[in-house]
């Protein structure tokens, strides 16, 4: 059973990436661009010993370049559900060339003020700053609005099943709570609520306050729930698609729950996690 298992393990992999290179094979590709890069930046915080709020001035971009790397994937996936004449809708490509130029414009950004040791949220020092951050905003609305159009498209043209329904409603579902977490802590000027104004107490990588709210929280699994829904759908495939369904509304419900729960223990200004 152990040789079995080891076999499968080793074919999966391979199956994934044609799947993912089937659907988009420009996010596909960008997707892995994006993963070297992380990988890149991430190094950096071993050899730069320049700190930004605790952490170094790298950590920030690299875990964006992950974000986006895993995000960009998961869209190309999804868009394997269509049919192939689907997939080349000049709709699709138009929205996949949008997506991705504001994924590259936002890391630009990002990138930049870290090579300066300078913040690239809530930063409106200058005209400047408040203009660029500005652009910075509605290229992350434009990556929440076109992920919401991709899942509204799998479930209007892809063939029925749990794992399409469960994505289509998964990619929605991401753009709109992202839109509505990162709008407010963006209207905030802050993602701390209470505890250490720093993220070196933070939990180890993701640098969620342990010691007050943290607003990141509740846009992660905002964000999230279109890897959740997906993976449930698969899961549920061989069940009846009335049952199927039930189950995929009954768990997208209860995410919706968690992510405000989070969100409001955050204004409460208690970490999701204490030490």
């Amino acid at each position: 059973m152990t040789a079995t298992v080891s076999s499968a393990s080793r074919h999966a992999l391979p199956q994934i990436m044609r799947h993912a290179g089937s659907g988009s094979p420009l996010l596909w590709r960008s997707a892995l661009v994006f993963l070297f890069l992380f990988i890149v930046l991430y190094a950096g915080t071993f050899i730069d010993g320049r700190l930004f709020n605790g952490v170094s001035v790298w950590e920030k971009p690299a875990k964006f370049f992950l974000s986006l790397s895993l995000q960009m994937a998961t869209i190309a996936f999804g868009l394997a559900l269509l049919p192939e004449r689907e997939r080349r809708a000049p709709a699709i490509k138009a929205a996949s060339l949008i997506f991705l130029a504001a994924a590259i414009g936002e890391m630009i950004y990002i990138a930049f003020r870290a090579a300066r040791g300078e913040a690239s949220h809530f930063n409106e020092t200058t005209t400047l700053n408040w203009l660029l951050y500005l652009l910075m905003g509605l290229g992350a609305a434009t990556l929440a609005v076109t992920t919401s159009y991709f899942g509204w498209r799998i479930l209007r043209r892809a063939p029925a099943s749990a794992l399409s329904f469960a994505t289509g409603w998964g990619f929605i579902l991401a753009g709109v709570l992202a839109l509505i977490f990162g709008g407010y802590m963006s209207g905030q000027g802050s993602h701390w609520v209470g505890g250490d104004q720093s993220d070196a107490t933070g939990l180890p990588f993701l640098h969620w306050s342990t010691t007050g709210g943290d607003l990141r929280v509740a846009h992660f699994f905002g964000l999230h729930v279109m890897q959740a829904l997906p993976v449930l759908g698969f899961l549920l495939r061989d069940l009846p698609a009335l049952q199927t369904r039930s189950l995929i509304w009954l768990a997208a419900v209860v995410w919706i729950g968690l992510t405000f729960a989070v969100f409001f223990q955050a204004l409460a200004g208690r970490p999701f996690v204490a030490f």
